[in-house]
């Protein structure tokens, strides 16, 4: 089951969403602050979280900030009060998946929940990737690196052998060895691997 957790200031509205995400079958955990949200949620991990936009101390733009440069997974859905609108457009400009106008409407939420899960899910998985990704390419010599690099360029094996002033032979085993290390079988994967680590 996604984690789900509810961050407002006001607690009437935190009541108010938990008594209807009961009703949906999700267990949400509330939080008062941005602060205490921090200080609980391990970013890391896949999750949904819904912010109020306006909170005295670290407000849900400056948190949904926060979130995207520690590289979170998590999905972001913004609730907001009347007037607060250009905020939340400029919230789904910086990461945001959607948001809510209070009081919240229970078709409109579970559509979202429904989206903010899988969209956390895939962020989850592709970061994962990168990670695995990262940790094959460490295990790459920095001949090898620069073998896979020229491999990435187009370069047939003959002329980066000129190029490293080594025996064809040599360059063929540094390629076999490039396309083990990194789990692939062909340049396609290879390139499409590093592409995504460097995204």
């Amino acid at each position: 089951m996604c984690k789900l957790y509810l961050v407002d200031d006001d607690q009437d509205v935190l009541d108010s969403l938990h008594w209807m995400l009961e009703g949906m079958g999700y267990s949400p955990e509330t939080f008062l602050n941005a602060d205490s949200f921090l200080a609980k949620v391990e970013l890391q991990q896949p999750g949904v979280a819904i912010l109020d936009i306006q909170m005295p101390g670290m407000d849900g733009i400056e948190l949904l900030q926060h979130i995207r440069q520690h590289g979170s997974p998590l999905s972001v859905i913004m609730l907001t009060g009347h007037g607060t609108i250009s905020m939340a457009v400029q919230a789904i400009q910086q990461g945001a998946l959607d948001f809510l106008e209070k009081p919240a409407d229970g078709d409109k939420l579970l559509d979202l929940l429904i989206k903010a899960k899988q969209a956390t899910q895939h962020a989850f998985e592709r970061q994962a990737l990168k990670l695995s990704i990262a940790q094959r390419l460490s295990l790459l010599s920095p001949r090898e690196q620069q073998v896979m690099n020229y491999v990435l360029a187009g370069k047939l094996n003959k002329v980066i052998a000129a190029e490293l002033n080594v025996a064809q032979r040599t360059v063929e085993l540094h390629r076999q060895k490039v396309m083990q290390k990194m789990q692939v079988s062909n340049v396609a994967e290879l390139a499409y691997l590093t592409a995504l680590h460097k995204s």
